[in-house]
């Protein structure tokens, strides 16, 4: 008798060497996107604090404090897209929410330039 295919002993093999390769590359595959995630969660705080200060100094009248070493800033992410430097739909990359009701903080250093913290 001629049959042609696998027997089960090799389609077992098979499957444990596809399971090895899955277990293997499977929690590299999470780590990749949980640091991808990151990435753009940094550049997002990032654009949105250069945003910030773009209002901030187009503004500088309505920031009296601005020339006062140590003094704070708050701008609420809303203000930002009323400005039309953030767009309005901007999400955190890692929980998938709009942003829109949080707020950053700037604090003026000494050499009068500005430090900013994103606050959830």
């Amino acid at each position: 008798m001629n049959v042609k295919g696998f027997t089960l002993v090799e389609l077992i093999a098979i499957i444990v060497v596809l399971a090895a390769i899955f277990l293997v590359g499977f929690p590299h595959l999470l780590n990749t996107t949980k640091t991808d995630k990151e990435k753009q969660y940094n550049d997002m705080v990032n654009d949105l604090c250069l945003a910030g200060k773009s209002y901030i100094y187009a503004n500088m009248n309505e920031f009296p404090t601005l020339s006062t070493v140590g003094s704070t800033i708050n701008i609420n992410i809303s203000t930002l897209i009323e400005y039309g430097n953030v767009d309005k739909n901007i999400k955190n990359p890692k929980n998938n929410k709009l942003i829109k009701n949080n707020s950053l903080t700037y604090v003026v250093l000494s050499d009068l330039s500005l430090d900013c913290q994103y606050k959830e």
